[in-house]
């Protein structure tokens, strides 16, 4: 494992990690936990607040730790020791993600941004997950773990897409140590309709069945994005490439070349590290999406404030979101927004998103 502590912005010159020339002859996936790292680096050399990287355990066994950024200074310079704010990022994705809001939300709140157990650069365990149960246990329990390390009683929880997913399910398993919970795009909120797999069972013979049918056994079979990356081997940065140009680079507030490049890099090489947690995908979600326990049917028992935040375009439905609001309210105090105000959750101007929901929380919580 890497040194415990590091300051990032000691190491803003940094030359990239030197490997042996026979390493990278003969390496199938183009990556190792050194460029990882350097690749992140090139991402906190983005932002203008000071960040403190540490690899925190939550279990004395090999690949127990999470990976964490805590910022030690807010973009003005100033040290920050504001309400505690834990970021939690999405399926597929890691902390790294949400840095265009981070010298935004420096201004107000301490923040630590978290990789789960299992992704991003946190270790990498075996993944023990063989129902939703112990699924959620593998994230939430070493979750908790972090937060005793960290000595946080109680926090400010962001978690988006399928991280929102999981931070719900934290909230309801620990109240008490949530202050406020923010779903991000949250996924696993609707029930799945009754008979929607009907849509794809007309034409047995036809391309939209023999489609569905394909990507249904390759999710259930446990094939992830991050496996096909890896199966790629040196055509794996190329089609990482190739999607960060079309997803991050063409909507919503695009990318410019130097961010594109160091993006790139960084999206690359967590999604190459050795599968683990990418692998409680199919046990939590079912194909489409829709999840084994929706939250839809959970929440009424969540005993924290909570905000829903929707991208212009999100991926989930807004509409969900709002209809659970709208059932909390009926059964308890009103202390649930939903706000649809962010184009894209990691990539919103900071203005926006500090404008639209944090506002909100400095003047509920802070």
């Amino acid at each position: 494992m890497l040194a415990s502590r590091r300051l990032a912005d000691y190491l803003t010159r940094a030359e990239a990690p030197h490997l042996p020339w026979w390493m990278k002859v003969t390496r199938w996936r183009q990556t190792s936990k050194q460029e990882a790292v350097h690749a992140e680096r090139g991402i906190l050399n983005l932002l203008r607040s000071k960040w403190q990287v540490e690899d925190v355990p939550v279990a004395p066994k090999p690949e127990h730790y999470m990976h964490t950024l805590t910022n030690v200074t807010s973009a003005e310079g100033g040290q920050q020791q504001g309400p505690a704010l834990v970021l939690m990022p999405g399926y597929g994705a890691g902390t790294g993600f949400f840095y265009r809001n981070l010298d935004g939300l420096s201004r107000a709140f301490k923040i630590f941004a978290v990789d789960w157990l299992g992704t991003g650069l946190s270790g990498r365990p075996a993944f023990t997950g063989t129902d939703r149960a112990t699924t959620e246990d593998f994230f939430l329990e070493s979750l908790n773990a972090w937060r005793e390390k960290q000595g946080l009683k109680s926090f400010i929880l962001v978690g988006h897409s399928l991280g929102g997913y999981l931070a719900a399910s934290y909230a309801l398993r620990h109240p008490d140590q949530v202050d406020h919970l923010v779903l991000v795009g949250p996924a696993g909120i609707p029930v799945k309709p009754e008979g929607w797999e009907s849509r794809f069972s007309g034409d047995a013979s036809s391309l939209r069945t023999q489609l569905y049918k394909l990507s249904t056994k390759a999710w259930m079979s446990g094939v992830t994005p991050g496996s096909v990356i890896r199966a790629l081997g040196p055509w794996g940065p190329g089609l990482v490439e190739k999607y960060v140009t079309g997803r991050f680079s063409m909507h919503g507030q695009p990318l410019d070349a130097v961010e594109q490049n160091v993006f790139k890099d960084y999206f690359y090489h967590i999604a190459a590290a050795r599968g683990s947690g990418e692998y409680a995908l199919r046990h939590i979600l079912a194909p489409g999406a829709w999840a084994h326990a929706p939250l839809a049917e959970r929440l009424h028992e969540l005993k924290v404030p909570v905000t829903f935040i929707y991208g212009e375009h999100d991926w989930m439905n807004p509409a969900a979101g709002a209809e659970v609001a709208q059932q909390l309210d009926k059964v308890r105090a009103k202390k649930v927004s939903c706000h649809n105000s962010v184009r894209i959750c990691y990539f919103a101007r900071v203005a926006v998103l500090y404008g639209g929901f944090l506002g909100y929380l400095v003047s509920h919580i802070a």
